[in-house]
């Protein structure tokens, strides 16, 4: 415990810089889940940036809106410039009802990205440290609780913005008195990269009060207090400000595909293609990668002419072996590689393409499917509208359900799970699942065929296929704000019609994949 200073030493103290780099909060999480994206973030053109997205829009709107509703009702202050409708149109996005946004253009244009590096970094240090006195001063009379203070430390370069700091008794440079730190997030799962974020602040706060606490909390989405125990952490995160470092001084980390973040995924994926990274392969893990290192296989290229038996000599498991050459093959080629065995699929009078439509937090807004006969084809879809509106949507399509008889559903993916059991879960624990055989075809075409894309997602597998959605531009934020217009406003028809149709696109996209793959021998009527 160092003894009890004056505002003005302690303001000097942590002021006065002592290394050339920064290091934020916001630069340990993207360490954490992406180093390469943190190398882009300071030393790639920033023009590489991705476009943003309404998707990208929507989810940071959500965790802003988040924070400000546990800010307002945990500590009765509503921060400033949060508390928007998630749907606001923004700078960087404008919605109106069913027009489509246009991506905009990377911001390099404006002045302070051209600005001299030296000149702007020194102007950055000075609004910091201003925010930082004021913060400082907050602390020193005692206040019970700072809302988004600044704090600095810059000897080790370090800076960043906590959502919460919470007075509590025990001795620290100000009194009887510390701060504890809290974060909000609006994530159900905290994450390595949140822990570490606030153990960061955590670590900086005790180089300001002369005293680090020993424990910090996370705000979960619930808004309940999760503790953690920074002895836990602190050698990890030194490590991590370690690598940080590294990075700020020219350190280019490994890229992987997949693995970037946003602004910068489209360039961490462009770069693994360009090197014909293993990682560009499909289920291509981080054991069996090690493997093919050890080999002396580094590239999709040198995987593409291995023999598959070499590879389970070496320990990779028969089936993965198989899977991994074929894969490498089939990019190599661009054309598709029929690994087997085919899947026995139901013989049904009607076969049945399920897409779900969920929002944010999981709730679902539509379900729709395209039914496919010898005679007829036909889509319909169901919507949620109003309170208690999905477990009326569910109703109705599970009554639709019981009038098809001898028939069989395909969907694609749901991480292990049929695409109905969590709304039966939710809404009919009383219930049976519909007497309907249900069949992921995304996990039989990841046993039976190679497809020359770099994920195994509907999109691109739909594409290559040679299917094409109506809305060229169609993802998942451009239907969820559709959605959101509409339930305001009934008479937006033209909403309704947006989100059918992106709906019908998905089920015929599987529809379309399903034939090839029937077509092809990879599925078979029992």
């Amino acid at each position: 415990m160092c003894a009890i200073q004056n505002d003005d030493t302690i303001f000097t103290t942590c002021t006065t810089s002592g290394i050339s780099h920064r290091i934020s909060g916001s630069d340990i999480s993207m360490c954490v889940m992406s180093p390469f994206s943190l190398y882009c973030k300071h030393h790639v053109d920033y023009t590489e940036r991705d476009p943003r997205d309404i998707s990208q829009a929507i989810f940071s709107r959500y965790g802003h809106n988040h924070e400000a509703k546990l800010m307002q009702d945990k500590y009765a202050k509503k921060p400033k410039n949060k508390d928007r409708p998630i749907n606001e149109t923004r700078r960087h996005t404008k919605i109106k009802q069913h027009q489509a946004a246009r991506p905009v253009r990377p911001r390099a244009s404006r002045a302070w990205r051209i600005q001299d590096p030296v000149e702007r970094a020194a102007q950055l240090d000075l609004a910091r440290t201003r925010a930082f006195g004021k913060t400082l001063s907050l602390m020193r009379q005692g206040q019970e609780s700072l809302m988004e203070p600044q704090l600095c430390f810059l000897p080790q370069g370090m800076h960043g913005t906590p959502d919460i700091l919470e007075k509590r008794e025990g001795e620290s440079s100000f009194g009887s008195f510390h701060y504890v730190v809290k974060e909000i997030k609006s994530s159900k799962k905290i994450k390595k990269k949140h822990v570490l974020q606030t153990a960061f602040y955590n670590l900086m706060l005790g180089h300001i009060q002369g005293y680090a606490p020993a424990e910090f909390y996370i705000l979960n989405a619930a808004g309940e207090d999760i503790v953690y125990v920074y002895d836990d952490y602190k050698d990890e995160i030194a490590r991590v400000i370690e690598e940080v470092t590294r990075i700020k001084e020219g350190y280019k980390p490994p890229v992987t595909y997949g693995r970037g973040i946003f602004p910068w995924s489209n360039y961490a994926d462009k770069t693994a293609i360009s090197n014909d990274d293993l990682s560009i392969i499909t289920g291509m893990e981080g054991h069996d990668r090690r493997i093919l290192e050890d080999m002396g296989i580094s590239t999709v290229t040198m995987l593409a002419a291995v023999d598959p038996v070499a590879l389970k000599s070496a320990g990779i498991k028969k089936m993965r072996a198989k899977a991994h050459v074929a894969r490498a093959a089939a990019l190599k080629s661009d054309e598709a590689v029929v690994m087997g065995p085919s899947a026995a699929i139901q013989r049904s009078a009607t076969d049945i393409f399920l897409r779900i439509e969920d929002g944010l937090s999981g709730d679902v807004y539509m379900i729709g499917a395209q039914l496919h006969s010898p005679t007829n084809t036909k889509y319909v879809s169901f919507v949620a509208k109003g309170d208690g509106g999905e477990a009326a949507m569910l109703k109705n399509f599970l009554d639709f359900l019981d009038t098809q008889h001898n028939a069989a559903i395909y969907y694609w993916g749901s991480g292990g799970k049929t695409p109905l059991s969590g709304l039966m879960r939710k809404h009919c624990d009383d219930m049976d699942p519909p007497h309907i055989p249900m069949m992921d075809l995304q996990k039989i075409s990841a046993r039976a065929v190679a497809f020359p894309v770099y994920r195994l997602k509907l999109k691109s597998v739909a594409e290559w296929v040679g299917f094409e959605w109506t809305d060229p531009e169609a993802e998942w934020g451009k239907g969820f704000l559709m959605y959101q217009q509409y339930i305001r406003d009934d008479t937006c028809q033209d909403c309704l019609e947006y989100i059918r149709t992106y709906n019908k696109d998905n089920c015929e996209a599987i529809h379309v994949v399903w034939k090839w793959l029937y077509d092809h021998g990879c599925l078979r009527r029992a």
